[in-house]
């Protein structure tokens, strides 16, 4: 179920609360024995924090459905394949069955993957955000009526969309500001978060000066992103560093070593053309693929 956040004094359509049809479908034909078999645990937290609006029943019912139906492609596609090439039988179903399990841990981790991104996210914008609340706070305006804006400047990202889910659990739910922010302490994927919303409550508890802590908190949030940037500057040299000898070296070094042995072997080289279409068309490609991943994750770690 996906709960959208809306402007103040609009009503919410109810095609927002409907589960979508895939879940539905999943709930209808695995949710009974979906939850005979598995009991609430650690997947709870990690879907309450990746924010996927789904319950555990919805989510391995579906992860079930997604391992059904991948299993059902594969056996079509094997049965074509063996019976054009009756001898690449065994290969054929060890790949189906690698491609399951494959298809199944990544269907399974997917929370937790969510969750870690998302805590990324939010310590990116972390410092930009104590500033905003700085800014507000200086201003006397009431802490509900900032996490109110907060939620509804997108440019904060993640953060934006933890405070609208307090906004939300306090304007739809009647839950005091104070009571959700402690919710979003518990679900909130960064500790770092997770300690500044504690911060506030305190201060809120204790009769505490919520300005002075703000401006206090984007101070230090403020001097921590000279060590933040450091380090990630460190992290993106060990990886062009990395990309250069894996990326370009190693390739380049396979294709002239390989070619030189296929021009100079006596036999046919056909087994090193394979290698050489292997290592243009699979390696390469796989080899960008990581390491784009990791310097798009890297990169995401600060944003000023």
């Amino acid at each position: 179920m996906t709960f959208m956040f809306k402007p103040r004094n609009e009503t919410m359509n109810e095609e927002l609360f409907r589960i979508p049809r895939f879940t539905y479908l999943s709930l209808r034909l695995f949710g009974k024995f979906v939850s005979r078999i598995f009991k609430p645990g650690n997947v709870d937290d990690a879907l309450r924090r990746s924010k996927m609006g789904m319950s555990m029943v919805e989510f391995y019912s579906s992860a079930l459905m997604i391992l059904v139906l991948t299993v059902l492609i594969l056996v079509v596609m094997d049965a074509f394949i063996i019976f054009i090439e009756p001898h690449l039988a065994f290969l054929t179903l060890a790949v189906s069955f690698l491609i399951s399990v494959s298809v199944l841990a990544i269907t399974l981790e997917t929370p937790n993957s969510l969750t870690r991104r998302r805590r990324r996210r939010i310590d990116s914008v972390l410092t930009i955000a104590a500033g905003f609340f700085a800014t507000m706070a200086s201003a006397d305006i009431p802490i509900d009526i900032i996490i109110r804006d907060l939620g509804e400047s997108h440019q904060y990202g993640e953060i934006s969309n933890e405070c609208r889910s307090m906004w939300i659990r306090s304007e739809l739910f009647g839950v005091d500001i104070i009571s959700s922010i402690k919710d979003s302490i518990k679900t909130s994927p960064s500790i770092r978060f997770s300690e500044f919303l504690q911060g506030i409550v305190t201060s809120v508890n204790s009769g505490g000066d919520l300005k002075q802590y703000f401006v206090d908190k984007a101070s230090q949030f403020q001097g921590e992103l000279s060590t933040l940037i450091k380090q990630n500057s460190n992290s993106m040299s060990v990886l062009a560093e990395s990309f250069v000898t894996v990326g370009v070296a190693f390739p380049l070094i396979l294709l002239i070593i390989v070619g030189i042995v296929a021009f100079l072997s006596p036999t046919s080289p056909g087994g090193l053309i394979s290698i050489l279409i292997l290592t243009v068309g699979v390696i390469i490609p796989a080899i960008l693929m990581v390491f784009g991943y990791f310097f798009a994750s890297t990169m995401g770690e600060i944003e000023l």
